[in-house]
């Protein structure tokens, strides 16, 4: 009988997501927790870390540049002289 839980010499993974980078997508929904305000997960085709916000889709080598750039894309501090404008 054939082993259901593989195809073509593969493991099958389950919502695209394969065991041995089970850590990758841990470390990305951990960051993705600290960040709600954007959209943060691991590709396993291309080996990277990428963001979504409002400006646009980001694309980091490393799990460290990725929480960098999260980082400083959400704690960047206003310029001098910005007010902030009060929405209607």
């Amino acid at each position: 009988m054939a082993d259901l839980n593989r195809t073509h010499g593969q493991v099958a993974t389950r919502w695209g997501r394969s065991p041995e980078y089970a850590d990758a997508h841990a470390a990305a929904a951990r960051l993705q927790a600290r960040y709600p305000q954007m959209v943060i997960w691991f590709g396993e085709t291309s080996g990277r870390f990428y963001a979504m916000d409002a400006s646009g889709l980001h694309e980091r080598p490393t799990l460290d540049a990725i929480t960098m750039l999260v980082w400083q894309r959400t704690n960047r501090p206003r310029p001098r002289g910005a007010v902030a404008v009060a929405a209607r």
